[in-house]
């Protein structure tokens, strides 16, 4: 309460100029730095994010996204992706916004250590809002989430500079003459000392550059001119030398050999410009223009030779006790990727006292060009597998030339209302969304509306209620298969939205909290079935499925010790689909996530608060994976469960003070993974011949993640 009174202070000598001019005395005294602070209700299903958690989260991984992570409904069982699954949505459903520009993920990059940096720079973030679901018409066509980012302004010339065991960052902006504004940002990562701690050895050369910019002129005192600019280039080189694997359980154990030949090279470059025009003929007027283009380059090329075999071992997991199969797989990749995205869109806002309207038309055109051509072949004792007793063929063949040009047509329209009663605040929101996309000739309207409720005499309470149609036309992703065939006549997946949810604010002693649930319902239809392997999600290529999502998120944070914000999430949900007409019934969709927990702990020495310690603690419940060579999607197992527990400590120094050129300079020391946990990310399946009839079976042996790793990163602010 003391927080809301500092800040209702605060507010009215800002508005109130005039009062504090007449009441100001002569004399002016300087008073030391105040700093008002409190947790802050939600507005709808959009939630403000802290920025700064981003700085202290131990972070493997270096991207913005781990921050989402942590978050209520969000779910991730990979350290080293960027990529993120909300409320049983897979990674392409989620939308991401940059300064208002939609950001898009790569196509074909299988695993985390290939992906490298996200778009989003973490030192250039000035405001984030995210949306687990129920978010308006203003944002697009996804099914799942939206991440709202948006880059600071600069007011003044500030710089900052990283340096660690994974990579290096350095950022500076600046201020010329009140009218020309600069923000750059370049990040060097390197995941070589985090991947070798792998179970598979060799040379490992991961390599991602990424340089951003932001520049604002101000024309005249209505008119500014914006541009985001980005370049990144992405390589992982790869030459594997062995591995060894122990897996089983304690009565019936194994351990794979494998030696390899040969090597992997994988690049993946991108550019974007965006410029946007603002006018403003009025303070109640405010008009955009915006183009974009972006273009993407990726390259994926591999010739590996393994050689394996199969020991069972003692139940000390020690000695050999009997080998259960040997063989060797060549593994075969040249395939190129180029895609386009060109658009243009004009928004505009009028606000008339509490009323808001908002609207917007696009035009998009996206285009694919894709040559696929990969293939593997496996050997087990002596046998090509599979055998059609006729000839030896391919274990797997996949080819492809695929052209496409999508050309899409969009526009919203979204009002939102302030009203008062005798008893409450009411905030009411309501948008219409149309898409239209050549590709397969369908009209898509989309429906959305939430409300927010304060109530007077419980200042304290909070509650919301949105419900929304999200369709999410398919774009080149989903249109290839498996196969690499493409299926541009496939329609939106469709995903309809019942939320219900409500913060309440409290305090215990001094300390505040903020207590946020939200029980939502998700409809889904025109579903297109999907596999996971890694990152890579692989489309069935048709709309035969339908299915639900339903959970409860709730979310506890605040300050368990003063001045230090910290937080605890409970997420449980079950997500179900059923192939239309097959007669199988309802099966996990592989997102299907029945619990997550996650931890975030900070803490601070009393008589040294310049040192702090942050625990990330993380719980995610098994994952269904499918079997492979399967053409039925119902047939999975359950990988086991994610978890992991990184903790970091900072030392800060000369923060704020006078007369240096350095405003902070802090050390941190980073344990990631710290209880060391073979988390599993996928399977190798071992196919050997064990009978006399040479019927073979498969062992699934699994991938792991990484393994303890100590980091070290001195980071500087000028």
């Amino acid at each position: 309460m003391k927080d809301i009174c500092a800040l209702g202070v605060v507010l009215w000598w800002l508005w109130c100029p005039a009062v504090v001019q007449a009441q100001q005395p002569d004399t002016v005294h300087r008073i030391p730095e105040v700093t008002v602070t409190g947790l802050q209700m939600q507005q709808g299903t959009l939630q403000r994010i802290e920025t700064e958690h981003i700085r202290q989260l131990p972070n493997p991984s270096g991207n913005f996204e781990a921050l989402l992570k942590a978050l209520a409904g969000v779910s991730s069982n990979n350290e080293l992706s960027a990529q993120y699954s909300v409320r049983g949505g897979n990674f392409d459903e989620n939308l991401v916004y940059v300064n208002n520009i939609e950001i898009r993920r790569p196509i074909l990059i299988r695993s985390g250590q290939q992906e490298g940096l996200s778009f989003i720079n973490p030192d250039l973030v000035a405001s984030v809002n995210f949306s687990a679901g129920g978010f308006g018409a203003c944002y697009g066509d996804k099914m799942s989430s939206v991440l709202d980012v948006q880059y600071r302004v600069p007011s003044a010339f500030h710089g900052t500079a990283s340096v660690s065991l994974l990579g290096a960052t350095a950022s500076v902006e600046g201020l010329v003459k009140n009218r020309f504004s600069y923000l750059l940002g370049a990040r060097y990562k390197t995941s070589k000392y985090l991947l070798g701690t792998l179970d598979t050895q060799g040379d490992y050369d991961p390599r991602f550059v990424d340089v951003q910019g932001l520049f604002h002129y101000k024309i005249s005192p209505r008119w500014d001119a914006d541009m985001l600019v980005n370049f990144s280039n992405n390589r992982y080189f790869f030459a594997p030398d062995h591995r060894v694997t122990n897996f089983g359980s304690l009565y019936e154990s194994y351990q794979l050999n494998v030696y390899y030949d040969g090597m992997e090279l994988d690049t993946y470059n991108s550019g974007l410009n965006a410029l946007t025009l603002t006018h403003c003929p009025s303070d109640r007027w405010k008009l955009k223009w915006t183009g974009v283009a972006g273009l993407t380059s990726e390259r994926e090329t591999f010739d590996i030779e393994s050689a394996y075999w199969l020991s069972e071992l003692e139940n000390n997991r020690s000695d050999s006790i009997m080998r259960q199969g040997v063989g060797s797989e060549l593994s075969h990749a040249r395939n190129y990727l180029n895609t386009g995205n060109f658009s243009f869109t004009h928004t505009g806002t009028f606000r008339e006292g509490r009323k808001t309207l908002d609207w917007s038309v696009a035009y998009q055109r996206e285009t694919a060009d894709n040559r696929l051509n990969e293939w593997v072949m496996i050997d087990s004792a002596g046998y090509s597998v599979p055998y059609n007793g006729t000839g030896i063929p391919l274990k797997t063949v996949r080819t492809a030339d695929n052209h496409l040009t999508i050309q899409r047509a969009i526009a919203w329209l979204q009002y939102q209302q302030h009203l008062s009663s005798a008893k409450a605040r009411w905030t009411f929101t309501a948008g219409l969304r149309f898409h239209y996309s050549d590709a397969n000739g369908e009209s898509l309207w989309s429906p959305r509306v939430s409300a927010t409720v304060r109530p007077y005499h419980w200042s304290r309470l909070s509650g919301h209620l949105a419900v929304g149609m999200y369709a999410q036309p398919p774009s080149y992703r989903e249109m290839r298969d498996i196969d690499g065939q493409m299926h541009s006549h496939i329609k939106a997946q469709r995903s309809l939205h019942y939320i219900i949810g409500g913060d309440y604010l409290f305090s215990i002693g001094e300390k505040p909290f903020k207590l946020s649930s939200e029980l939502y319902y998700k409809q889904l239809s025109k579903l297109i079935p999907y596999r996971l392997e890694n990152v890579r999600i692989c489309y069935a290529g048709e709309n035969m499925a339908s299915g639900y999502v339903t959970g409860w998120d709730v979310k506890l944070n605040g300050e368990f010790v003063k001045d230090a914000e910290s937080w605890v999430n409970l997420s449980l949900m079950r997500a179900r689909e059923d192939i239309t007409a097959d007669g199988t019934g309802s099966f996990p969709l592989p997102s299907d996530q029945w619990f997550n927990f996650n931890l975030f702990f900070q803490d601070y020495f009393p008589m040294a608060p310049t040192w702090r310690v942050f625990l990330n603690l993380n719980y995610g419940s098994p994952l269904p994976y499918s079997y492979p060579d399967e053409s039925r999607f119902d047939k999975s197992f359950r990988m086991p469960a994610y978890r992991r527990v990184d903790i970091g400590l900072s030392k800060v120094f000369f923060k704020d003070k006078p007369h240096t050129f350095i405003r902070q300079m802090a050390l941190n020391v980073e344990v990631f993974n710290l209880f060391d946990t073979n988390n599993t990310i996928s399977y190798f399946w071992m196919q050997v011949v064990n009978n006399l009839e040479g019927i073979h079976q498969q062992f699934a042996i699994p991938n792991y993640l990484t393994a303890r790793r100590l980091n070290l990163k001195v980071s500087i602010a000028f």
